[in-house]
């Protein structure tokens, strides 16, 4: 035990204080007596399958001493013997937070996470036994009956599915049915309150009472039975004088053939339906389970998918914004090579310069510049419209140029026949 004002071990438990600080500890000494008392009382209720009082006990045992690791350790335990497989995981983990090395309940938990499968059934169980409960709520207590059965075939230590069972029976009339319910109940916790008073209705109701311990079936059984050949007084008994009988071997061969006959019929008919029932309720109960862990495996199985696509879009993401950062940063590039050239005067290099770059990413102060040297070199870059209707219009004025002076060039021309009639009139 430490001591609750500076921590330090306490080796002698004869003192009162602290040897370290000098702190008072006796009520904690009293307080760490009390709490080891109820949980030795709790270990001794558990052992005799009082798992009620020990519950009730271990509780107290806590409410003295909340780092009693044994004791929340064993509570976990009585917990999951009851069903109660959540309340249970929470006192291991708490027990493991408090003490997180050389702690049993690291093994619990451990053992309980290595089986999925059974963790899995077990939260199923749990949801099924709510939805029963709603369903006994609102009426349905047929549908609610069903759905029991199957979640103690799954956890046959749900005691609140055992009590919630035996509770419709019993409103139903089926008072025996109920009875078989609660012995099962009580196999597993011997004085929980519930089950003795569901118990002691059913015992009213039918007029019999229950025993819950099965009877010691013994070698030798004691006591005789009475002879109906006693007397009134029963002081003597008459012996019947014994009838021999002479029998053939064949009468005796057809006899045993005969009793061979009608023991394989009665084998047959008796005993063949019910291995093969339970065959088949085996064979049931695998296919319930295998369709339930084939159900479980699809909704991860789409849980993946649905992780992987959206891992899928955020690459795809990704590598767009990587595709646009690159042409940013090599439009940015060609231009300032477009305006090293542009001041050189070197209009052809900065025309080459110029088409390597993408409009759409650059700013306002770099589209300026763009312009510039657009205007300049008349060569467009990648995405600018502008520019290209601009270079269109000005070939189309080029061509109108041409043409213009194509045509005035035809018309100034000297036409022959003008000079050959002035030197026919000369010579005259």
């Amino acid at each position: 035990m430490n001591c609750m004002n500076c921590g330090a071990f306490l080796t002698d438990m004869d003192l009162d204080y602290c040897p370290n600080c000098g702190y008072n500890v006796l009520i904690q000494k009293k307080v760490d007596y009390l709490s080891k008392i109820f949980y030795n009382q709790g270990l001794e209720k558990a052992s005799i399958r009082d798992l009620s009082g020990a519950i009730a006990c271990l509780k107290q045992s806590l409410m003295y001493d909340k780092r009693n690791i044994r004791a929340r350790n064993l509570l976990g335990l009585v917990y999951f013997e009851t069903g109660e497989v959540v309340s249970a995981l929470s006192e291991w983990v708490i027990s493991k937070n408090l003490q997180p090395t050389r702690n049993l309940a690291s093994e619990y938990i451990n053992k309980l996470q290595a089986n999925p499968n059974k963790l899995a059934a077990i939260n199923e169980t749990i949801k099924k036994y709510n939805h029963a409960l709603m369903l006994c709520r609102e009426g349905h207590e047929d549908m609610a009956a069903i759905q029991l059965r199957k979640i103690l075939t799954q956890n046959s230590k749900l005691i609140k599915g055992y009590h919630l069972l035996a509770l419709i029976q019993m409103k139903n009339g089926e008072w025996n049915k109920a009875r078989r319910i609660l012995k099962k109940a009580a196999r597993i916790d011997k004085t929980n309150t519930t089950t003795l008073r569901f118990l002691r209705e059913v015992d009213e109701q039918t007029g019999v009472t229950t025993r819950l311990e099965k009877k010691k079936k013994g070698l030798f059984r004691s006591g005789t039975k009475e002879n109906p050949d006693t007397d009134i007084l029963g002081s003597e008994r008459v012996a019947q004088p014994t009838v021999y009988r002479e029998h053939s071997k064949v009468s005796v061969f057809f006899i045993l053939m005969a009793g061979i006959a009608a023991g394989a019929v009665a084998f047959w008919l008796l005993a063949v339906p019910a291995i093969r029932q339970g065959i088949y309720q085996e064979a049931n109960q695998q296919i319930v389970q295998y369709s339930e862990s084939l159900a479980s495996q699809g909704a991860e199985l789409t849980k993946a998918q649905g992780e992987a696509k959206e891992s899928g879009d955020t690459v795809e993401s990704v590598t767009q914004e990587l595709t646009t950062e690159q042409t940013k940063s090599e439009s940015y590039q060609a231009l300032l090579q477009a305006y090293t050239y542009y001041q050189q005067q070197n209009l052809d290099e900065a025309a080459v310069e110029i088409q390597k770059v993408h409009v759409d990413v650059l700013t306002d102060s770099m589209k300026s510049v763009y312009t510039t040297i657009r205007d300049a070199t008349g060569v467009a870059g990648i995405g600018d419209t502008e520019g290209v209707q601009r270079q269109e219009n000005s070939s189309d004025s080029t061509e109108d140029t041409s043409s213009s002076e194509d045509t005035s060039y035809e018309d100034t021309s000297y036409d022959e026949s003008d000079y050959s009639n002035y030197d026919e009139e000369y010579y005259e």
